[in-house]
Formats: C-alpha cells, structure tokens, sequence
C-alpha cells in the first residue's frame, strides 16, 4: 500500500485530527485533481478532433502521409504535442484506478 507524508501547519492539533477527516480530505482532493484531469483531457480531445477535421484524418495517417510543407511540419509539431499531452493525461487517470 501507497505511504503519505503529511505535514501539518503549526496553527493544527494533529493529535485532534482523525483518521477520518484525513482520508476524507484525500478523497476530496484526489476527486478534485480527477476532475482538473477531465477537464484538460476534454480541452485537449477537442483540440485534437480539429486537426482531424482539418485534415480528414487520425494523426496516425497524417504522419504516414506528412508532406515536406512548412506548415505542415508545424502542424504535425502542435498536433503530436497535444497526442503527447493526451497521453500523458490518461495516464495520470491510470494513476487513480484502483489496483
């Protein structure tokens, strides 16, 4: 199991602080930090769904047909960056799963 280390303000009485209202504050945060994920995930799909449109395409047959084109190149740049992003934010979720 997953440790912790908590410190405390100096203004708390942590020998007044249950067990309880600990985990609760975790849930509450870790649920908060879920939804903060969502939100750049959802953000980031829509992005990613207007390079599709723009070019017809997934970004997997972009790349395979990439042309020598300046904008195309910059293009592929912004787009392989939010795959990236995309990927790195789902595997933050993962993160979250329970085991």
């Amino acid at each position: 199991m997953p440790e912790a280390t908590i410190q405390f303000p100096g203004n708390i009485k942590v020998n007044k602080i249950s067990e309880e209202i600990i985990y609760k504050a975790f849930a509450i945060a870790i649920e908060q930090k879920k939804k903060e994920i969502y939100k750049e995930l959802k953000l980031v799909n829509s992005k990613i769904k207007r390079w599709e449109q723009k070019y017809k395409m997934s970004f997997e047959k972009f790349e395979q047909t990439l042309g020598d084109g300046f904008e195309v190149h910059n293009d592929w740049m912004d787009w392989s960056f939010l795959i990236e992003n995309r990927n790195q934010l789902l595997e933050e979720i993962r993160n979250f799963e329970i085991a």
